[in-house]
């Protein structure tokens, strides 16, 4: 009896220090959710366990989705076995590489098991947990089927991905803009390659390897134009089977790919492909954006939104609609025991997951391609950085947005931030109005004034006869300076800013175009930094859209804010910072217009009188900035034309008038075979 008692009371003892399994349990489902199983390498697992990087290779296929494991119970079996039952939900984030709100949620809290939905996979699975007595801890036991039911060991996941059609960016004609075209993508095979080196079944040397693939190298390279050392050092340092891509060009008629030459080198090869593409290399290159696999430094720098070897928006329109672009790629995911015995096979149930694809959906923009390639043409060969806008006053609606010289790729029409110089006078014009002044007030303008200690003068030319006493309509048309510098004390930096706000110009704009920008009045300045902003110097900053919208807000007789996107329709109403606090009337915008008839009818641009169709309106600017020691200048032009309004900047030039004047000529007169101001 007192052995039985002793017996008794040890094994109530070893009872007593088992610990409750919840928090290993909990640790468990922690492992298995890691990337790759990470987490699970060095952890103590059970007799009998799997190991870890087996179940990470049979589950590979699945790398690219992100797992979570929650545990919902933890029960312990049997008190002589010293075992526990943990069951467990397991969701996979299935979109895409990319976890959305909605799937981050489902992940994070699934409501029920065994459900699925486009962007998650979710079901529910079983572990068991082993107490050591040695270790004092409990143990779980891994197995293929813990993360996947029906899973064999020795089995694996399959994952079959039908990829979805991306969406096109559409003109506002419905002419596709960015779609699938077809390109060949140009590089070296090694595989190929180390067949036309084996002899008689022979595999080659090291040597004889490396040296063949240098020759091909520097032949592929040079036949493309592209620098040898690069592609050498590529290829030789690829594995032995390996592709090595040299480049993707446009497989069209416009794109000379030297063919003859590829098929002579060994090992090279012309793939044929199709990638998301503009209907030219440059064209719309910045409104349009790229799309294609995140670089490392994309990676790092999207915040969790690209995944690398994803394809994706990279940049402009392809980025802001990449979610109503990309679609959803179809999805079969299977469990493959066929190498697996009957005998070890498990008991439960392959779980499986199937998705069809769905295709993006297009979006429409509200550029003209004949506008957009018109636009192009005329600073693509500038010498200097230029951008040119082209409004329709009526909707809004942004019908081109160039970038120049033809290589540039920053978007400086829709993002450009620049001191817009005399153009700027029709916003202190307004403030001016709004003061009680007219068309035929007087004003005066001297050859210089001081503000603060500060002369500011005219522009060397301006003629003579216009110093004084003159009407404010003549100030507008001969652009004098210190006409409106001498309205500092009595236009306040706040009157310049609502003045400014009238005529669209918001530094946060609404347009369908991530970064656009506008302008920015700043009503903390005084003195001679207020000064120097009345006439578009200082610290006020605008871009070629900005310009425009000014021009197609004095056009439409109300606040315009323009949109470069119809469908998914974009509301820039949603800006807090309009209408502003004095929104434009019509009676201050026909005011403003026929100020802005004065530089073409007897004015800075009288150039602009032999425009076809209904007469020309428009304002001219330079903005003086010093580089690197030098004197130089921005310089603007803005116009209306019927239903148009544009502004053209270029970053360096002599003068709005001189500089800017005739290039405008040239794009309107062609415009109106286009768009006939008239109709």
């Amino acid at each position: 009896m007192t052995a039985m008692l002793v017996v008794t009371t040890l094994g109530l003892t070893a009872c007593g220090q088992v610990d409750d399994p919840t928090q290993a349990a909990e640790q468990f489902a922690e492992q298995l959710s890691s990337d790759q199983l990470e987490a699970l390498d060095g952890a103590s697992l059970a007799k009998g366990s799997m190991e870890p990087e087996s179940l990470a290779e049979a589950t590979a296929a699945l790398a690219a989705y992100p797992a979570t494991v929650s545990l919902d119970s933890v029960v312990e079996d049997d008190a002589d076995e010293l075992t526990a039952t943990a069951d467990y939900t397991v969701t996979w984030n299935l979109s895409d590489g990319t976890e959305t709100e909605d799937a981050a949620e489902a992940s994070d809290a699934p409501e029920e098991s065994d459900t699925t939905s486009e962007d998650q996979w979710s079901y529910t699975t079983q572990a068991t947990l082993v107490w050591d007595d040695e270790a004092e801890a409990w143990e779980p036991q891994l197995a293929a089927e813990t993360l996947v039911p029906g899973l064999a060991e020795g089995g694996r996941v399959d994952v079959a991905v039908a990829p979805a059609q991306r969406g096109k960016i559409l003109d506002t004609q419905d002419v596709p803009l960015a779609t699938e075209r077809p390109v060949q993508r140009i590089g070296i095979d090694k595989t190929h390659l180390l067949n036309e080196l084996a002899v008689d079944g022979e595999e080659p040397t090291d040597d004889e390897v490396s040296e063949a693939a240098a020759e091909s190298a520097t032949a592929l390279a040079e036949a493309l134009d592209l620098d040898t050392d690069t592609f050498i050092d590529r290829v030789q340092a690829a594995g032995d089977r390996a592709w090595v891509e040299f480049i993707v060009l446009r497989d069209d008629d416009e794109t000379d790919i030297p063919s003859d030459q590829i098929t002579e080198i060994p090992g090279a090869v012309a793939r044929e492909d199709t990638m998301v593409l503009g209907p030219t290399a440059t064209f719309a290159r910045s409104l349009l954006g790229s799309y294609g696999e995140p670089s490392a430094e994309q990676v790092e720098n999207s915040d969790g939104e690209m995944t690398a070897g994803t394809p994706t928006g990279l940049s402009g329109l392809q980025h802001t609609y990449n979610d109503e672009l990309s679609g959803i790629n179809g999805l079969e995911i299977t469990v493959d025991n066929a190498d697996v015995s009957t005998e070890d096979l498990p008991d439960s149930d392959p779980v499986e997951f199937s998705r069809e694809s769905e295709d993006g959906t297009a979006i429409t923009t509200t550029l003209d391609t004949r506008i957009q390639e018109l636009a192009e043409e005329t600073i693509g060969d500038s010498d200097v950085l230029a951008g040119l806008v082209a409004i329709r006053p009526s909707d809004g609606h942004i019908l081109a947005a160039a970038d120049g010289p033809e290589d540039t790729s920053w978007p400086l029409a829709m993002q450009g931030s620049y001191a817009p110089g005399s153009t700027f006078k029709i916003v202190t014009a307004l403030a001016m109005l709004r003061n009680g002044m007219d068309a035929e007030s007087t004003v005066e303008c001297p050859e210089t004034i001081n503000v603060g200690g500060t002369e500011i003068s005219n522009f060397d030319g301006y003629p003579s006869e216009h110093l004084g006493e003159i009407t404010l309509a003549d100030a507008i048309a001969q652009s004098c300076n210190t006409s409106f510098v001498g309205q500092f004390e009595d236009i306040s930096p706040q009157q310049e800013h609502d003045a400014a706000t009238a005529l669209g110009l918001v530094e946060d704009p609404i347009v369908g175009y991530d970064g656009a920008f506008l302008g920015s009045v700043p009503t903390d300045v005084e003195g001679t930094q207020h000064a120097a902003g009345l006439f578009g110097q200082g610290l006020v900053q605008t871009s070629p859209l900005g310009m425009a919208t000014v021009a197609a807000s004095v056009s439409a007789g109300e606040t315009v804010s323009p949109v470069l996107v119809s469908d998914p329709s974009v509301d820039p109403t949603e800006n807090e910072n309009l209408p502003g606090n004095t929104p434009l009337t019509e009676d201050e915008a026909a005011q403003l217009r026929e100020l802005m008839s004065g530089p073409v009818e007897t004015g800075t641009v009288p150039i602009l009188q032999d425009v076809p169709g209904v007469p020309v309106l428009a304002k001219t600017g330079t903005a003086e900035y010093v580089s690197e020691g030098e004197d130089l200048a921005h310089t603007w032009i803005m116009a209306l034309h019927g239903d148009l309004a544009v502004s053209l900047f270029f970053h360096e030039g002599f003068a709005g008038a001189q500089t800017n004047g005739p290039v405008l000529k040239e794009f309107i007169t062609e415009l109106e075979e286009i768009m006939p101001s008239e109709s």
